[in-house]
């Protein structure tokens, strides 16, 4: 009886899906259908062949520039070369997935104005916090070296969500500008007062 490797399993949910992209993208590199599927076909045994399939986080993607470096390769190769298929390989934009320039400047821009936050926290919020949501130490650990009960523990937590929460909202707001206001959150009234 055949075993299904999890290579086959994440071939057939994650490769096979896109083989109608990969073919309508081959038939603009290849002038022929019948090279347009063998240049499928290679690119489809070679994930299947990889031994880095887990680290592939956009297959698609990824085969879409492996068929455009092969498509290349095989015109170096040709005896005959027809030059339309450069201007084809010129034009041929594989999906980029990587985010944009702005796009980078704001997630920097928030990860700048978080650790802003983290570090106004007053301090034994902050360090509940760094301990529990950053460095992922368990409550119980923190609450008995800090010598605190765990409810106590727990109240700091959750008064530096808040804090943060409130210290971040402006921002959001900005994000969201044009949108439907969503409703307003106030914490229960016990996170109020300062532990």
């Amino acid at each position: 009886m055949p075993v299904v490797r999890p290579i086959d399993c994440w071939f057939i949910e994650e490769v096979l899906p896109f083989e109608r992209d990969l073919l309508d993208a081959a038939y603009r590199l290849c002038r022929g259908t019948d090279e347009a599927r063998d240049l499928v076909q290679d690119v489809l045994a070679r994930m299947l062949a990889t031994e880095a399939w887990g680290a592939i986080g956009n297959p698609r993607t990824y085969m879409m520039r492996m068929m455009r470096n092969l498509a290349i390769d095989r015109l170096r190769r040709a005896k005959i070369i027809d030059f339309r298929h450069f201007v084809d390989l010129e034009n041929f934009d594989a999906p980029d997935d990587t985010p944009d320039q702005h796009r980078i400047a704001e997630d920097r821009q928030q990860l700048d104005d978080l650790a802003r936050a983290i570090r106004a926290l007053p301090e034994r919020c902050r360090i509940v916090f760094e301990r529990c949501r950053v460095d992922g130490q368990s409550p119980r650990r923190i609450a008995d070296e800090l010598g605190v009960s765990l409810s106590t523990l727990e109240k700091r937590l959750a008064r530096a969500v808040y804090l943060l929460t409130q210290a971040l909202e402006p921002r959001r707001r900005d994000t969201y500008e044009g949108q439907e206001p969503a409703l307003e959150h106030r914490p229960p009234a016990r996170l109020r007062t300062p532990h």
